[in-house]
């Protein structure tokens, strides 16, 4: 008897352990957000380009403010647009996206610009990185400040 009490205790604690990675890998779910008040097929478009890239974009984000920035920094569909896209070289196309990273709900760390080139097979590299643009942060977020951005 014991010992079908200890191989059920064994089978909960599994059961409970993986119930709390699949919990934790759920929670960190990068949020898709389209703009519903999109109508023409320019915005559409723009909103398809942008969700293609989103996940690029938000790693090279979190990379850059690695070294700048400690807690946790968000980016969202809503606050990524297209600013300018157009022929490269035979076949390549560039779009630069102008991206507003955001700590907390809805407090604006940055302004950047990124800059991708895309070959006619669809591969994509990142090309520039520009910083532009500063606000201010937050005094309950400046604690997760590593060093000043300039």
């Amino acid at each position: 008897m014991k010992k079908y009490e200890l191989l059920t205790a064994g089978l909960l604690v599994l059961l409970a352990f993986l119930l709390s990675n699949i919990y934790a890998e759920n929670r960190n779910v990068i949020m898709e957000t389209f703009n519903v008040g999109s109508t023409t097929k320019e915005e559409i478009t723009d909103e398809l380009v942008i969700a293609l890239f989103i996940e690029e974009i938000t790693d090279e984000v979190k990379d850059f403010y690695s070294n700048y920035y400690s807690g946790e920094i968000e980016v969202y569909n809503y606050e990524v647009a297209i600013v300018d896209i157009g022929k490269e070289e035979p076949g390549a196309v560039s779009v630069k996206f102008g991206v507003t990273p955001q700590i907390g709900a809805h407090n604006p760390l940055r302004y950047d610009e990124l800059t991708y080139i895309v070959g006619p097979g669809g591969d994509r590299s990142l090309i520039d990185y520009e910083h532009l643009k500063n606000y201010e942060v937050q005094e309950r977020f400046r604690g997760y400040i590593v060093k000043p951005l300039g």
